[in-house]
């Protein structure tokens, strides 16, 4: 066992090595945006709220190609900007949104550049779908805020509903701390004015709690903001027993005291990312956040999802979006691959596929490519049999034709395999029969080893 685990962990460096750091490669359209909330699904569609004017909305079909779709109001409700007199009574902060009693709370912040006097307001709605008649966003007043000569900044909200049912707010920036705070989860409002406060990590902000494996982990960004090219944000992390902390990063270092283990980083032409949000898409486990620039795009800040892995110890792990390349398609549990059972890559004849040792032949070896809205053309080598669903739950190699059949959704899993799955069916692919000599099939997606790929270098 311990030499498997060896081979998986090459395995997947050679993974990562091959992948590179791809975080914004899969999407497109209409994703500038600064302090995006996490990503929420509603009708059937994805919506994500940012920074800017009245809270500028951006909403995508497949979670991939994003357009703007208007703001979600046209002033700052007067209860909660006379907290923050010096706003201009329209630009708002680092929105977040949770689904909540059958509606959409969603908390942002108002405040003004260089002034510290700041709120935290509350808006709910029972519908994102601005096409149907419920949609109608209400004003829920202040929740938390700070005043001049407070030690505290009261921007960037993250909210967490705990396993127990208790609702949270984290809170606040570099000026201060980052503060922790229950809501009641009734009204989304603060159980009381002077209730407990705790303060969970200092030096940062746009802070996030999640939970995961029995412990909460805190997410904050480190560096500096807003100024594109030369931001230095970057994403930190500790964990805690207690929603209340102390929350210590991987070295023991309390975030209270400045801690704070790295998860992202800047990357190629990705630099400054900030603002982590988990998204659970499908039953795989990503995570949004924003560059402050990409550098292919004038600079400008960004929109990225990637997929969020954790490690054997327990801490998360930004994972990676599939590049453009030729690969390996490995199953995690046999270490076969992927292989078109004629010898020519190219043609009019349809092949089979099937699983065998790797020799290094052209027929083992896929080239991957994005074909847009998150799906990929998978063929054998560099020509033209690219792999199918067929009738019945099997799958072959048939020339490209663009075909739904042939469109592939690759999503990487917590531990760092890929699920393949059919644009057509909605299927995996998936191991079946003996483990000595399994067959490919498509089946619906479990989460067994079976259903386990790895995408490496040839």
């Amino acid at each position: 066992m311990r030499v498997r685990r060896g081979i998986d962990r090459i395995l997947l460096g050679l993974a990562v090595l091959a992948l590179g750091t791809t975080a914004a490669a899969a999407l497109s359209g209409a994703i500038f945006v600064h302090d995006p909330s996490p990503v929420v699904k509603c009708d059937g569609r994805y919506y994500v709220f940012g920074t800017g004017p009245g809270i500028p909305i951006l909403v995508s079909d497949n979670g991939f190609t994003w357009r703007r779709d208007g703001r979600v109001f046209n002033s700052i409700p007067a209860s909660v900007r006379t907290l923050s007199p010096k706003n201009n009574g329209v630009d708002v902060w680092a929105p977040q949104v949770i689904p909540l009693n059958g509606e959409y709370y969603l908390y942002y912040a108002v405040s003004s550049w260089g002034s510290f006097v700041s709120v935290i307001g509350l808006a709910t709605n029972p519908t994102l779908n601005p096409n149907d008649p419920r949609y109608k966003w209400t004003n829920r007043g202040p929740v938390v805020n700070s005043v001049a000569g407070e030690d505290l900044n009261a921007i960037d909200p993250g909210v967490l509903l705990a396993p127990n049912g208790k609702l949270w707010l984290s809170y606040g920036s570099y000026h201060g701390n980052i503060q922790l705070v229950q809501l009641n989860p009734r009204t989304g409002l603060r159980i009381s004015p002077h209730s407990k406060i705790s303060i969970i990590a200092s030096h940062s902000e746009a802070s996030d709690i999640i939970y995961h494996g029995g412990y909460y982990y805190l997410f904050v960004n480190h560096g500096s903001c807003c100024r594109g090219p030369g931001s230095t944000y970057n994403i930190r992390v500790g964990r805690s027993r207690k929603v209340t902390g102390p929350y210590l990063d991987k070295a023991g270092v309390n975030m209270a005291h400045g801690g704070g283990s790295l998860f992202l980083g800047s990357g190629g032409r990705f630099i400054g990312p900030g603002q982590f949000g988990l998204w659970n898409d499908d039953g795989v486990q990503k995570f949004s956040c924003h560059f402050e620039a990409d550098l292919d795009r004038g600079g400008r800040p960004v929109l990225a999802i990637r997929p969020l892995l954790w490690t054997a110890a327990g801490w998360p792990k930004a994972g990676h979006n599939v590049a453009q390349g030729v690969y390996q398609v490995r199953a995690w549990r046999t270490g076969t691959v992927l292989t078109i059972a004629q010898n020519a890559v190219s043609g009019s004849v349809p092949s089979g596929v099937r699983l065998a040792d790797y020799r290094v032949r052209s027929k083992q070896k896929w080239t991957i490519a994005p074909v847009g809205g998150g799906y990929y053309r998978i063929a054998a080598g560099q020509g033209n049999l690219a792999l199918t669903a067929a009738s019945g739950g099997s799958v072959q190699a048939e020339p490209f034709t663009g075909a739904e059949a042939q469109l592939w959704k690759l999503d990487e899993l917590t531990n760092g395999n890929y699920r393949i799955q059919s644009k057509a069916t909605r299927s995996v692919l998936s191991l079946t029969g003996a483990w000595q000599r399994p067959a490919l099939a498509l089946q619906a997606f479990t989460g067994q080893n079976t259903q386990w790929w790895q995408i490496v270098a040839p």
